[in-house]
């Protein structure tokens, strides 16, 4: 009884679907636009969060020795260094490495090769990386090296402080996203106007059906469901086409992200392909309970029959 009663409900929204062709569609519309702009907060969400973390990846503290200093006064600062909390690794540069990364770095200038042909010795001395756990440990971090104890063992220490260029991705992200939640929201609204008026046009067709199952002793329920379900296939149907049309998108920015991330890797499809389940099971789930909602406000007045 049950499976039957639920099968008539399928057939009578289909039917109505049809009937009320356009309004439909442009709920489909609607809800389509919705979709992809929530979807575009999404990926700004996740660019945003790549291009923070790229840069974040490359700030370090390079402490630059000067010549001849001991491999165990540099070893004694490097483990002093790690045993600060906000330390997340330190690499140690001998002056022989620094040496040849810096031949291969200035391979092309003639000038600079010359220079080093003509040097007995190695005009470098060694180095250590170190990198912090949080942008926020640096300052920590940067005290600990100007300890006067190590004044006369270090050359030069350079920090590039990127801060400056993670609140500018941070700030630009911050306004795409505001306008992005206004004209998502502003659609939800439009969505949900029009999930209303379409199933209260759809039901004053059926007024009188309504009227007579009422009175034969048909349950809110039954009156109710193939309204709901209409609705439901207009959420689920946009949902598919909004994921039909989003991962070509997708991939049409993809070879931009490159020059974005100045070399580094981002995957935008690949972050939605692993995401996929929470990205558009989320959003079908919300619309569909707009929906339901919207249905229901709509043909609560006409139960009263």
């Amino acid at each position: 009884m049950l499976l039957h009663s639920i099968s008539r409900s399928f057939i009578f929204a289909i039917q109505s679907f049809w009937r009320n062709i356009f309004l439909s569609l442009a709920t489909i519309f609607i809800i389509f636009l919705t979709l992809i702009s929530i979807n575009f907060i999404v990926a700004i969400n996740a660019i945003t969060e790549s291009a923070t973390n790229a840069v974040k990846d490359r700030i370090d503290v390079s402490i630059y020795f000067k010549q001849n200093i001991k491999d165990s006064k540099i070893a004694e600062i490097k483990s002093h260094l790690e045993t600060l909390p906000q330390i997340k690794g330190i690499v140690y540069n001998s002056p022989e490495q620094n040496l040849e990364t810096f031949k291969k770095r200035h391979g092309d200038d003639i000038v600079i090769q010359e220079a080093l042909s003509e040097l007995e010795g190695n005009p470098l001395g060694a180095t250590l990386i170190v990198k912090a756990k949080e942008l926020v440990d640096y300052p920590d971090v940067l005290e600990a090296i100007d300890n006067p104890a190590y004044a006369d063992l270090i050359e030069e220490r350079s920090y590039d402080d990127h801060q400056i260029v993670i609140t500018k991705i941070n700030t630009i992200a911050d306004n795409i996203r505001r306008g992005g939640y206004a004209i998502s929201l502003m659609f939800v609204i439009i969505a949900i106007l029009i999930v209303f008026n379409t199933v209260r046009i759809a039901i004053f067709t059926h007024q009188s059906e309504i009227g007579v199952m009422k009175l034969v002793g048909a349950t809110n329920w039954f009156i109710r469901s193939p309204f709901i379900i209409e609705s439901i296939i207009s959420g689920v149907l946009a949902c598919i086409i909004s994921i039909i049309v989003i991962y070509p998108v997708l991939s049409f920015i993809q070879p931009h992200l490159a020059g974005f991330f100045d070399g580094a890797t981002f995957n935008i499809t690949g972050y939605f392909n692993s995401h996929l389940f929470i990205i558009f099971g989320g959003q079908l789930l919300g619309i569909i309970i707009l929906n339901i909602i919207s249905s229901s406000l709509a043909i609560h007045k006409y139960l009263k029959v």
